[in-house]
């Protein structure tokens, strides 16, 4: 997977510039507040198909503008390929693909791959499951269309049967309309764990590898798949058959809240170093070398799977790591187009193939290192 070019127009505080990156090291560099990161923000709009630092995506358009695009030029290994965004005040996004307009989101999921990691994936650990249940499910939608399905439609059976419970509260002869959304709700939920448990399981492995190769330490990094159902691993049909009957034993706790107390909306990823777990008992640079260690993961999973080596986009996060744990991601930046974003050059500065110099939403100039 190689980007060729992004051109960005009136997007973010980008007027109308275009970038044509190398195959190797790309260097974003600039004060903060410069656009560094909305380049950053762009390319990965491609691969997931939503911002990961906005929800109103007007907001992306530039201030005066009445419409703000990004076209993506890239190379899959099928061929060169365009994606092009278009984003209009009061109207909803618009995508095209080789020039022909796409409906649907999930014919564009998994075309163009990057993996991102930020300063705010340092807090993957320490904070809620749901930043966890977050970081699984945007690498698995990308990797399979099916479970981007699933996902959405357990989110829409989730919502109706929460609607239902709510009518219950008042009106109990509605309750035996529960017995439907229980069976639909244990169908995709089981299809979601299955496929859940088995990538953990797969992430896990490589995860515990890199973590020993940056730490330099025999400590086993592990993650483990937890739901409310079950401490061990089962296949789809126990699951539904667990999640049935937990529906069905919750279900006047789950009248008198008005929500589904149970189901994988509130599953988590232990993550254990030695055996104990991280968010307890974790130095700050153990976590840090555990989240890389889990980002790095997520881009063997893609590259196993899809048979071609994402993007790697690292936004600000080298100021965050010391000199050992930059020069092990500089290693695995061998053979994988990388964007990085910093405010200091500093060493970094010879590790670029092309370093681009950017001031004010402008490219102020670029420069090339020789061999």
């Amino acid at each position: 997977m190689k980007i060729q070019a992004l051109k960005l127009e009136n997007f973010r505080n980008f007027e109308n510039e275009t970038f044509t990156f190398s195959d190797g090291i790309n260097i974003l560099a600039g004060h903060n507040a410069q656009g560094k990161t909305n380049c950053v923000e762009a390319i990965y709009f491609c691969s997931c198909l939503k911002s990961y630092r906005v929800l109103k995506e007007e907001q992306l358009i530039r201030f005066g503008a009445e419409k703000a695009e990004i076209t993506l030029n890239f190379e899959n290994g099928a061929g060169n390929e365009e994606m092009k965004i278009i984003f209009r005040q009061g109207r909803p996004k618009e995508f095209r693909y080789n020039g022909l307009a796409v409906s649907r989101l999930r014919d564009l999921l998994g075309c163009f791959q990057s993996v991102l990691f930020t300063p705010d994936h340092l807090n993957l650990i320490k904070e809620g499951p749901h930043k966890r249940r977050a970081f699984l499910d945007m690498a698995l939608c990308s990797l399979d269309l099916n479970y981007t399905d699933q996902l959405l439609n357990y989110q829409k059976i989730l919502k109706n049967r929460n609607a239902l419970l709510r009518q219950c509260q008042s009106d109990r002869r509605q309750e035996e309309m529960l017995e439907i959304w229980d069976e639909k709700l244990a169908e995709a939920g089981s299809y979601i764990a299955e496929i859940r448990q088995n990538y953990i399981a797969a992430l896990s492995g490589w995860a515990r590898d890199f973590y020993c190769a940056i730490a330099r330490k025999e400590e086993k990094l592990k993650l483990i798949y937890l739901n409310a159902l079950t401490k061990s691993a089962v296949g789809r049909e126990e699951y539904r058959e667990l999640f049935l009957r937990r529906l069905a034993r919750m279900r006047e706790t789950d009248i008198a809240m008005g929500q589904t107390m149970s189901g994988i909306h509130k599953d988590d990823i232990l993550i254990l170093l030695s055996g104990k777990s991280m968010k307890f008992f974790a130095s700050q640079g153990q976590i840090r070398s555990a989240v890389l260690a889990m980002k790095l993961a997520e881009a063997e999973a893609i590259s196993s799977r899809q048979g071609t080596e994402p993007v790697l986009l690292l936004d600000d996060i080298l100021s965050e790591l010391d000199a050992h744990r930059q020069n092990f991601i500089f290693r695995r930046m061998a053979g994988r187009q990388t964007v990085l974003t910093t405010c200091e050059l500093g060493k970094i500065r010879k590790k670029g193939e092309k370093i681009f110099f950017i001031k004010e939403g402008k490219i102020a100039r670029t420069r090339e290192n020789p061999g």
